[in-house]
């Protein structure tokens, strides 16, 4: 059948068959012939009968006419005939594109996960947190641009750094950008596939000085100092100075060597014996350590400032083991000397910190028989991504959060820390009631990209349960700021998100 007229090369012979089931003219004998062939051919899948060039028309070898549909009657227009499948095969078109593009978006995730030289990661392209930097939140810093680095896949010893290039023109070191460095880079490691090489280190840009600077050593896709903010690239070792300003353990040279010197191994300040650069990272660590004011530390503290200050070496860190249900597959996160050093002493928190109490947290939940009411979604699943346009970062940061809304039951809660810009904020998700609680010690009213992001997010899980047909699609969640104390300082945010109602509320 084509669409609700019966075929016409049927039709054809049956206007060609007498009474006694032989044909009336012999001259159709072949044409008859080659319809029943192309017709089992066309069961077969060997023939194709497409528009105006079926199987009637290739029998007899003579082309339809424009106006008219041979053996139908006159009111049958050749557009009504052969076109009816249009829609249909527009939808087809459309299907198809689609098919391709996912087969393009599982490449991409492939050579994504590629690029990495320990492949722990969910198929997605989901940002670790094991550079602590990156998420750390201060209110008083300068607003991190939307974009999350490809990460160490093993946490190792980093600090804050100057990063220079040489300049030919005035023939000296040009600061272009702030960042922190990767100490015990080795030549094999790679940065986006391709090895450190000798010389080199792995750095993170975090705040651009510069930003039309060229880079020293360009990837593919960053070719300037605004390109690769926070983002992972290799950098000549005689062009990094560490940070002395910031009053932690200074591993690295506090000179900006000679340019020129480029692979060549540095001298001391007090003497003309040379010595591997290396080599001058571990005395100055061994000369400057954090130490603890066992005075000054809260009381509740003291008993993990003692523990760190007696089992831990400053190069040491402990593995705390992050389930599936905040990451969304099962990852280790790795807490540093440091980052127990600046959670004791009040400082900015990584990431990491937020993930090991969730996952306390989650842990008392269960002890607790509350484990089916509270979710704890990890920060790092909605963190800001590196993408061709805001929308879609978002939209891959939305997908993220759907994977955990998908099956909720009612009543019960998701627990979102975000960090929006170096300051973290707290959304507590209620996903049947359409509705986000949403906590910031600053109280400020701007959060665009948080309630895009919520509102995208939500919109697709009224979809995908049904919940669109009875609200309208198009109905905005609802996003209420709810009471949190105030802070006073600049770097207190990260302790709101954990108390004081925040997560352990």
């Amino acid at each position: 059948m084509t669409g609700k007229w019966e075929r016409r090369d049927g039709l054809w012979l049956e206007q060609q068959m007498g009474l006694d089931g032989e044909l009336k003219n012999p001259a159709c004998k072949k044409a008859s012939e080659l319809i029943m062939e192309y017709n089992t051919q066309e069961s077969q899948g060997t023939f194709e009968s497409v528009g105006t060039n079926d199987v009637l028309s290739q029998a007899l070898s003579r082309p339809e006419h424009k106006g008219r549909v041979r053996d139908q009657s006159k009111f049958v227009k050749p557009s009504q005939y052969f076109n009816l499948s249009h829609s249909s095969k527009k939808d087809n078109e459309v299907q198809s594109m689609r098919r391709e593009i996912e087969e393009l978006k599982a490449l991409v995730r492939g050579l994504c996960a590629n690029r990495y030289v320990e492949p722990s990661v969910d198929p997605k392209n989901v940002p670790t947190v094991d550079q602590h930097n990156s998420f750390k939140a201060s209110c008083s810093a300068q607003e991190k641009q939307d974009g999350v680095a490809e990460q160490p896949t093993m946490p190792v010893d980093s600090q804050e750094c100057k990063l220079y290039i040489f300049d030919e023109v005035q023939g000296g070191q040009l600061l272009v950008a702030f960042g922190r460095v990767w100490l015990e880079s080795l030549p094999t490691d790679t940065v986006h596939g391709i090895p450190l090489g000798e010389g080199n280190v792995r750095v993170s840009i975090n705040v651009p000085k510069l930003k039309k600077s060229p880079l020293p050593i360009p990837t593919y896709d960053a070719t300037t100092v605004e390109d690769a903010v926070n983002r992972f690239v290799a950098w000549p070792k005689s062009l990094v100075e560490l940070d002395m300003s910031i009053n932690k353990a200074s591993r690295w040279p506090s000179h900006v060597p000679d340019p020129a010197a480029g692979n060549k191994k540095c001298q001391k300040k007090d003497g003309n014996k040379t010595i591997d650069s290396r080599t001058e990272v571990q005395q100055g660590a061994q000369e400057q350590k954090l130490v603890f004011d066992f005075n000054n530390i809260n009381r509740a503290m003291r008993p993990l400032a003692y523990y760190a200050h007696s089992s831990m070496r400053q190069d040491n860190q402990i593995e705390v083991p992050i389930p599936y249900t905040i990451m969304g597959f099962n990852m280790p996160v790795f807490l540093s000397f440091e980052d127990i050093y600046e959670f004791i002493n009040l400082q900015e928190i990584s990431a990491n910190c937020i993930l090991v109490y969730m996952r306390y947290l989650e842990e008392l939940c269960r002890i607790n028989g509350q484990a089916e009411k509270f979710v704890f979604v990890s920060p790092s699943l909605i963190s800001p991504v590196r993408t061709d346009t805001e929308d879609a970062g978002r939209r891959e940061r939305a997908d993220n959060l759907l994977s955990f809304l998908r099956d909720a039951p009612k009543e019960r809660l998701y627990l979102v820390p975000h960090n929006r810009g170096r300051h973290w904020v707290l959304g507590v998700i209620d996903p049947w009631e359409d509705l986000v609680l949403y906590f910031d010690p600053l109280r400020e009213k701007k959060r665009d990209d948080f309630t895009e992001l919520m509102n995208m997010a939500l919109t697709d899980w009224k979809i995908t349960t049904g919940e669109g047909i009875r609200r309208r699609r198009d109905c905005k969640t609802k996003i209420s700021n709810r009471p949190c104390p105030l802070q006073e300082g600049s770097v207190e945010c990260g302790y709101f998100i954990l108390g004081e109602n925040g997560l352990d509320m």
